[in-house]
This record gives C-alpha cells, sequence and structure tokens, in this order.
C-alpha cells in the first residue's frame, strides 16, 4: 500500500513539474524590451550602461521570481502596472535608503555633458555635490520612493531637482578657487 502511495506520489510531482512552465530566452528578452521602452524615463535615461543592465537584470529577476510560469505574468490584467511597480521597486534598491547612489542615476560625465557641472570639477567637489544633492533630495522628497516615482513619471527633470542640483553645484564649487571660472586675460599685442 505504501509502495502505490508512494509511486502515485512520485507522479503527481513529475506530472505538476512538466505542467509549469519556465520562462525562455524569447520572453525573457521580450520583458527587456518592454524595460527599455521606459528609458526616455528621467530616472532611468541617465543611467550608465551597466547600470542599466543591472535594473534590467533586477526587474527580470524580481518578475520571473514572482511569476515563474510566463503565461501566468502574460496573463495579468495589470502587466503595465506590475512592471512599472518593480522597475521603481529595482531603482529604489539601486539608489538606496539614504540616496547614497546617486551618481548611477545621474553621473558625472552627464551632468559635465548637460552643462551642471563644471569639466574642471574635483573628486571632492563631486562627492560634495552628490552629498548635498542628497540631503535636498531627503528634504524634497522624504523617500527614495518619493524620489523615483516623481522622476519614473515625470519625462523632464523636476524643476525641484533641477533647482537642488543648481544649489549644490554652487555649493560645492563656491570656495575652490580651481572650480570658479577664471576671467580671461587680453593677449597684448606685439
Amino acid at each position: 500500500m505504501r509502495k502505490i502511495i508512494f509511486i502515485l506520489a512520485a507522479v503527481a510531482l513529475v506530472a505538476s513539474c512538466s505542467q509549469s512552465r519556465k520562462w525562455t530566452d524569447k520572453e525573457r528578452e521580450e520583458l527587456r524590451e518592454l524595460v527599455r521602452t521606459h528609458k526616455d524615463r528621467v530616472a532611468i535615461r541617465h543611467m550608465e550602461e551597466a547600470n542599466y543592465q543591472n535594473l534590467e537584470q533586477c526587474v527580470l529577476t524580481t518578475i520571473e521570481g514572482t511569476y515563474p510560469d510566463y503565461n501566468q505574468y502574460n496573463k495579468l490584467t495589470g502587466k503595465t502596472d506590475t512592471l512599472n511597480a518593480v522597475i521603481l521597486s529595482c531603482l529604489d534598491y539601486t539608489i538606496g535608503p539614504n540616496f547614497e547612489n546617486l551618481p548611477l542615476l545621474f553621473p558625472v560625465g552627464q551632468l559635465q555633458q548637460a552643462g551642471i557641472l563644471p569639466d574642471s570639477v574635483t573628486d571632492a567637489q563631486v562627492a560634495a555635490f552628490y552629498g548635498c544633492l542628497a540631503g535636498k533630495i531627503k528634504t524634497i522628497y522624504g523617500t527614495p520612493a518619493n524620489f523615483t516615482s516623481a522622476l519614473f513619471n515625470d519625462m523632464d527633470v523636476p524643476m525641484e531637482l533641477s533647482g537642488a542640483m543648481q544649489e549644490c553645484v554652487k555649493s560645492a564649487t563656491c570656495c575652490d578657487s580651481t572650480a570658479t571660472a577664471q576671467p580671461n586675460v587680453p593677449m597684448k599685442k606685439k
């Protein structure tokens, strides 16, 4: 009798395992493409490629872990909402509880290209800038979740954040003579 129960349990286990469908590489790539369609959002657009790939992997791992059967995820009525919530959650995690990873969202090189940080900024000034910015973001938004939600839902940099960045640049570079613009000295005529 025990042998029959054991065999039936084994058959049931094999049958249930064969029915659950794991994600294929094609389905994973489809999800990555969906994440890439959000790359125009401020919270993602400025990320360096390696950090963006980490975000994609976080989203994929989270959704695949929550919905091991692709069909279960694919049949969700709020699939887009689920994807957005997972992206925000991964961004919150990426930023860190004290906004210590702001350079991942706003890399120095991109801030320099945008004209926010001067090209001649020193490492100490960069550290001061990010420290100041983290403090201002905490004051304005309170939590990483509120901050990433504001960035994710707004296609442009919110005015509060833009103003905070400008104030932090002034604060970080005001006292160092190497960061201030040197007046042009007219060349002597020969």
